[in-house]
């Protein structure tokens, strides 16, 4: 190809480009100049949409939060009181097993026991024999005694009538010498017949005694034999049984533990700072710690009169009364939250804890976001009827609000102060939710 065909060429080449560029050109401008013009608003531009709810003063109650472990008011640990060997566990003994008052819970081997018992009752038959011995002759002596006293009044008789004798000189002096002897022998004969009579009565006082310790060796014997049926002293559930069939136990070792979890008692430890608020018959608000679900009311039942210097704490004792057995049970053992609300209450201002974000509220006023800066006297717990949220933790502020002020029920970063918003109820978004929650459920 010659130098003059390839200047031609790129000559043509750039004239079309040149061309191309030019003919875009007058296209766009053509298009901007026909095109339409959006036709501009005068009206503001809807705000956002907050949920609200309006301020008001309720009856609040100071609160004061701490932590326990739940227990049996009532328990007991079954001991053996005798030493033997168990020779029958039922198998109603286990864990778990609901039991009353009187239920069998442990046989031991109470053969010994029985011997000792019967040879308690077989020395007392014998002591009862010598007994009736010494009744007999007691009786014999006592008519001994009786015919030596009269053997003594005639030989008494005699001799006066021999003194009587010898003074009118119809007897001879010895003849009273002889009845004085007969005398002295009728006096030497009743006091043998006394003495044995003393010695009887010695003789049944030492019977009489030996009759008491064999009594009280039977009745020992007897609850010996009674104490090798263990039984459960109280109502309640097995918590556990520490005993096996064969095992020999000694008198004192423990066979079950029973727990009865009517009465529930747990120990709170408070502030020391709230001893001048709480008292006997408070109520407490009872929670699982980590779920809210599972919740029981309780009272304050003692308060304990001694602070802990270590941890500037007192303990308050709540107790909660429950039936035997239930689904909503509240178990010994459990760790449980309990907040203590005081009786003296007062009308404040609460909002939900949610509400409050770096010491400050969020209202809207005149469908604007205003923030306010509030400080927090004490939180609570609990539900408010009157702002039908579904909130349980809230704050009790110090400085009153306006009635009926639109507080934002949960405030974000990007609400700031002067955004225009729309502000919604709380209680009628929920209502909205509900209505279609049942609709739901009824298709």
């Amino acid at each position: 190809m010659s130098r003059s065909s390839t200047i031609i060429m790129w000559t043509t080449r750039a004239c079309v480009g040149v061309g191309v560029i030019i003919l875009a050109f007058v296209i766009s401008s053509w298009l901007i100049a026909t095109a339409p013009e959006a036709e501009v608003s005068n009206e503001p531009a809807p705000g956002r949409s907050v949920l609200v709810i309006e301020s008001a003063p309720v009856q609040v109650s100071q609160q004061f939060t701490g932590y326990g472990v739940a227990r049996a008011i009532e328990d007991a640990d079954v001991p053996a009181r005798v030493s033997s060997t168990v020779i029958n566990l039922p198998a109603t003994s286990r864990a778990g097993n609901l039991v009353s008052k009187g239920d069998l819970l442990v046989i031991l081997d109470d053969i010994d026991f029985q011997e000792e018992l019967t040879m308690a009752r077989q020395r007392l038959a014998d002591i009862m024999a010598q007994l009736k011995t010494v009744d007999v002759e007691e009786k014999t002596r006592l008519q001994t005694i009786e015919i030596a006293e009269q053997d003594l009044e005639l030989a008494k008789r005699e001799l006066d009538r021999v003194r009587d004798a010898v003074n009118k000189q119809a007897a001879m002096p010895r003849e009273v010498d002889m009845v004085q002897k007969q005398v002295l022998a009728e006096e030497q004969a009743l006091v043998l017949a006394r003495a044995d009579l003393e010695q009887s009565a010695t003789r049944r006082l030492a019977l009489e005694a030996k009759k008491k310790s064999e009594e009280a060796a039977i009745r020992i014997a007897s609850e010996r034999v009674e104490r090798c049926t263990i039984t459960s002293p109280i109502n309640g559930f097995i918590e556990r049984i520490d005993v096996s069939q064969g095992e020999n136990l000694t008198a004192g070792s423990r066979v079950a533990r029973i727990m009865d979890p009517r009465a529930i008692e747990v120990p709170l430890e408070l502030a020391a700072s709230a001893r001048g608020e709480v008292s006997v018959g408070d109520s407490v608000l009872l929670q699982t710690t980590g779920s809210r679900t599972r919740t029981w009311d309780a009272r304050v039942a003692r308060v304990s009169p001694q602070d802990d210097p270590s941890s500037r704490t007192m303990t308050v004792y709540a107790e909660v009364t429950q039936p035997m057995a239930g689904e909503h049970h509240l178990p010994p053992g459990a760790f449980v939250q309990g907040s203590v609300s005081s009786e003296d209450g007062e009308r404040a201002w609460v909002v939900p804890r949610r509400s409050v974000r770096k010491d400050r509220l969020l209202v809207v006023r005149d469908g604007s976001v205003k923030s306010l800066p509030v400080s927090i006297r004490f939180p609570i717990t609990g539900t408010f009827e009157q702002f039908d949220v579904p909130d349980r933790d809230w704050v009790v502020l110090d400085e009153p609000l306006e009635e009926g002020e639109l507080i934002v029920l949960s405030p974000s970063r990007t609400l700031a102060d002067g955004m225009r918003v729309e502000p919604v109820s709380a209680e009628d978004s929920l209502a909205s939710v509900r209505q279609d929650s049942s609709e739901g459920g009824l298709q």
